[in-house]
């Protein structure tokens, strides 16, 4: 079984070499005793245990032996795995069923739109809107105020965005490269709907996307995700979207080109709304595993262009850049620079909905200023009835503390004041990804808790789609399952024809509450 215990090394070693394999070598021991603590006491970013690289990341780690790494840093030096590395990883890296998961042609390359909310500081009545493209030519002439190549990672594109004004509650129209594109913002204060996406992923030539998405050709994820995502975007039952995490497991770009390429432009449209995940940082998923090649959400936050608190300063007509550029993830062999912490935070408020994003991969101490700003914003804004945390990590490891995954994130934003307003009245809930299920109430957060994560990769195996839901005076949380193909055809007839909110016959309801106006009103737990 690949890769198995520590063997001899892959390769002859020089002196200076040989002492840094030593140095190696006591850092794996010190990860096996903390991985042993962590059966008293959770440990942040404990090490992966052997089980685990031998399954969902064995091809990622063979293919990180071939660029030269050491094999005593993944237990990997046994003579299968050099025999593995050799043979080009053929066995762990296999390869997706091109008839199964073909993409449809007719929806390839749409043009790569972002629309997302302002920064909640800024005033409602503001979004931004973004353009992703391979050409430093901006692809609308006057309507862009900042253009430039990715920075630090995935150089191959260019992002071309601005801050606009809109009105609430009329479409607004743009040209934006030659099309027209319709953006709607709610009325302050009206119910509006949403898609809940987690740890979405394909069966792909990436580290992980070959052996990690254990579930993407049952699913058939590859066509069925964006199909999913254009069915219920396009309705305009639906006003945003987002992705809360371990966006499509990509260190690169290459797939995330390829999947949002067959998104369609009314989908891209709506507003959009993503926070990070571990993989987003480190395509193994661990700090402890992370490589110089690894993206440390320099790709994902350019890519999905979010209006972060890193772009607090930046207005309309302002052609600074709206991130943080100022730490350099480097190129190291061994590990890399997380980007700064504000490109990842961020308030903001869609009809009667807030919304606060976070990253569970800092410390609560760093972001406990930001925390308490988000709540204060929250407490004082018209029309906001219901606030939800969104994050990623369900649970401590992985990078996160135990205090920044989202069951203690979230008790932790229920003592701010501002929040615990919200929290009294039984108006704070969060989402999450991570361990990847689709379920309500995980870690006993009855009615509080979401977990959106059951789109291809290994765990529960479920599938399908959950939408959070506030009009008609009620916070309700709908689930439509499309785990078979029978089910996927059946949803998408509908939804297609008719909107998914005549569809919800074939949806679960897995939370239906009043909104209290001035009270705290009785839960009603489906």
């Amino acid at each position: 079984v690949w890769p198995t215990r520590l063997g001899p090394g892959y390769r002859e070693v020089d002196g200076a070499s040989l002492i840094f394999a030593q140095l190696v070598e006591v850092m794996i021991w010190v990860c096996w005793l903390l991985v042993a603590l962590a059966l008293l006491l959770p440990v942040s970013g404990s090490c992966s245990t052997t089980s685990e690289l031998q399954g969902q990341y064995a091809c990622g780690i063979c293919q990180e032996l071939r660029r030269g790494l050491p094999c005593e840093r993944y237990e990997a030096c046994d003579a299968g795995s050099r025999a593995e590395v050799e043979m080009g990883c053929s066995s762990v890296c296999r390869r997706p069923n091109p008839a199964a998961n073909a993409l449809s042609p007719s929806n390839l390359k749409s043009l790569e739109l972002r629309v997302s909310r302002a920064l909640g500081s800024k005033g409602y009545n503001f979004l931004r809107i973004s353009v992703v493209s391979t050409s430093e030519v901006s692809p609308q002439a006057d309507f862009f105020d900042y253009s430039s190549q990715f920075q630090h990672r995935w150089h191959q594109f260019y992002l071309h965005t601005a801050l606009k004004e809109v009105g609430p509650g009329v479409v607004n129209r743009f040209m934006v490269a030659g099309k027209s594109v319709s953006v709607w913002l709610p009325p302050q204060g009206k119910g509006v709907a949403g898609l809940l996406i987690a740890d979405p992923c394909i069966l792909a030539t990436t580290v992980i996307g070959l052996v990690g998405c254990t579930f993407g050709e049952i699913h058939n994820t590859r066509t069925n995700t964006p199909l999913l995502i254009n069915t219920f975007t396009n309705s305009t039952d639906t006003d945003f979207w987002s992705i809360s995490g371990d966006n499509f497991y990509d260190r690169t770009g290459k797939i995330t080109e390829e999947v949002f390429g067959s998104i369609s432009l009314e989908a891209k449209s709506k507003i959009f709304a993503a926070v990070p995940g571990n993989h987003d940082y480190w395509v193994l998923g661990k700090p402890f595993l992370s490589s110089g090649a690894d993206q440390c959400g320099n790709g994902f936050m350019q890519w999905y262009g979010q209006d972060t608190l890193a772009a607090r300063n930046v207005t309309v007509k302002s052609a600074q850049p709206p991130f943080d550029f100022s730490i350099d993830p480097g190129r190291r062999p061994l590990g890399c620079r997380k980007a700064a912490p504000s490109n990842f935070l961020w308030y903001n408020q869609i009809g009667n909905l807030g919304l606060v994003g976070q990253t569970g991969a800092y410390s609560l101490d760093t972001v406990r200023p930001f925390m308490q700003e988000a709540c204060s914003w929250a407490s004082s804004q018209s029309g906001l009835q219901l606030l939800v945390l969104f994050g990623h990590w369900d649970k401590p490891g992985a990078g996160a503390s135990s205090e920044m995954a989202m069951p203690q994130w979230y008790t932790e934003m229920a003592a701010v004041t501002g929040c615990s307003e919200f929290d009294k009245r039984g108006m704070l809930k969060f989402v999450m990804g991570h361990t990847h299920c689709n379920d309500p109430h995980p870690h006993g957060k009855v009615g509080v808790g979401f977990r959106v994560a059951g789109f291809g990769m290994i765990g529960c195996g479920n599938y399908g789609m959950p939408i959070i839901d506030t009009t008609e005076g009620l916070v309700r949380v709908w689930y439509f399952d499309t785990s078979t193909e029978d089910l996927v055809d059946k949803v998408v007839g509908c939804v297609s024809q008719k909107g998914w909110r005549s569809c919800t016959s074939l949806a679960k309801l897995w939370l239906s509450q009043p909104i209290p106006e001035s009270r705290l009103q009785r839960q009603v737990v489906v």
